[in-house]
């Protein structure tokens, strides 16, 4: 009995479109560090292949609702300034709130010098 071979699909993205800086931020933001000290990217393609089956096939799998989840997150922290993101990305949550009070109060400070 000859085995199907698998259907190729591929993309060349420009960072710079939607998806493509998805891509780049849910590697990112699902990064994950082994036993050994070793960080591995978040899998966003296959994160996207499990939506897309889970679209086709028209089951409302935990990764179809955990893909719906991480699209939302990623509309919000775009919305965030670079600085916001990059320190969600790296800091423990509390530091992450703490960093964000200062941050603030930083822009308001600064906003209220350029007032003068």
């Amino acid at each position: 009995m000859p085995v199907s071979k698998k259907v190729p699909l591929e993309y060349k993205l420009d960072p710079a479109s939607k998806v493509g800086s998805f891509i780049e931020w849910y590697e990112i933001t699902y990064r994950t560090t082994n036993e050994n000290g070793r960080k591995r990217k978040g899998n966003a393609k296959k994160a996207i292949l499990e939506y897309m089956e889970g679209v086709l096939t028209g089951v409302q799998t935990k990764e179809v609702k955990d893909f719906i989840e991480s699209v939302k997150q990623f509309q919000e922290d775009t919305k965030l300034p670079k600085e916001l993101q990059s320190a969600k990305n790296t800091l423990s949550p509390d530091e992450y709130e703490n960093f964000k009070k200062l941050f603030e109060k930083i822009k308001k400070e600064e906003e209220s010098n350029k007032a003068e």
